[in-house]
């Protein structure tokens, strides 16, 4: 592993949990997100931004062999992942990437994607500090589902059982492998988004503790929180819903003790999922890769009648 001048500040969460407005957050504390032209840019879904570096993602999808067809939900995914720190010619580049960020002062990390690669970033950042992000597992998969599914196919399923599968594996993933972490953090969405000031108070906090003071006022933290883009909100608990797992009821609930309690050991044996689910959420990502190709066929055939 590498030693760089200053720890690399890594935001962790499923997908649609909140690591956006957190990572507005530490950007607002102080830390360093990487030049503005190499972020992912805003959109309907992100409209104060992402926060991802577009260069770490590149070097994700290359670890992962995307190209080659492979996916995260292959059964030795996290096995190949972890060989490949190993490799010269993979470190390098991922040296490369946190010399590039390391100005001399905080900078952090911010892509949902990074849940799955922690067993090869693990052995290069080193002693990274945590900041995990924990949401009501359907509302996350509703919008989710939002997210990922093509708005003019008219022809739709309900993916909400698959993507809590996809939420169980992803946070036990994150779970696993911060457990051994000095600095951890851990924060809920509903909880960012009903009480900005105290959750804001609550991360520069833990930051300064680690890093020194960055900003003179919590306020800066706190104008990166819109409540009006929590979108969804079922404002059902959790264990009352029908796809919930009994699994993914208990992991949800040590999730949020988590957040009052981050020293309470992880247990991965309580909260197993269940068998072939691998397979299950690859079939899902067939599935959308059906509907994309027909959202991209309406839309040529469209244009096509325009021009005519």
């Amino acid at each position: 592993m590498i030693h760089s001048k200053s720890h690399p500040i890594i935001v962790l969460g499923v997908e649609r949990s909140g690591t956006s407005v957190v990572a507005e957050m530490l950007h607002r504390w102080g830390a360093y997100a990487g030049p503005s032209e190499m972020l992912h840019k805003a959109d309907a879904h992100a409209p104060r931004g992402y926060w991802e570096f577009l260069p770490l993602w590149d070097l994700l999808a290359e670890l992962g062999d995307f190209d080659a067809g492979a996916t995260w939900w292959d059964s030795d995914f996290q096995q190949r992942i972890k060989k490949k720190a190993a490799d010269s010619a993979y470190r390098q580049k991922a040296i490369e990437l946190m010399v590039e960020m390391d100005k001399g002062g905080p900078w952090f990390w911010k892509d949902p994607a990074l849940s799955h690669f922690l067993p090869f970033w693990k052995q290069i950042w080193g002693d990274a500090v945590y900041i995990i992000t924990v949401r009501n597992p359907l509302d996350a998969a509703i919008s989710w589902q939002q997210f990922i599914m093509p708005a003019n196919v008219p022809v739709r399923i309900s993916f909400i059982a698959m993507n809590l599968l996809r939420w169980q594996h992803i946070m036990m993933l994150i779970l696993q492998h911060t457990e051994d972490a000095q600095y951890r953090l851990f924060l809920g969405y509903e909880d960012i988004v009903r009480q900005p000031h105290v959750q804001a108070e609550k991360l520069a906090c833990f930051l300064n503790s680690k890093f020194g003071k960055r900003v003179s006022s919590i306020q800066a933290m706190v104008d990166a929180v819109e409540p009006q883009l929590w979108r969804n909100n079922c404002d059902i608990p959790f264990e009352q819903i029908a796809e919930a797992t009994s699994e993914q009821i208990a992991l949800y609930a040590f999730a949020r003790r988590k957040i009052d309690n981050s020293l309470e050991p992880f247990e991965v044996t309580k909260y197993p999922l269940p068998p072939g689910y691998l397979e299950f959420l690859n079939v899902q990502e067939a599935l959308l890769k059906t509907y994309r190709e027909l959202e991209h066929q309406r839309t040529t055939t469209t244009q096509s009648l325009h021009r005519t």
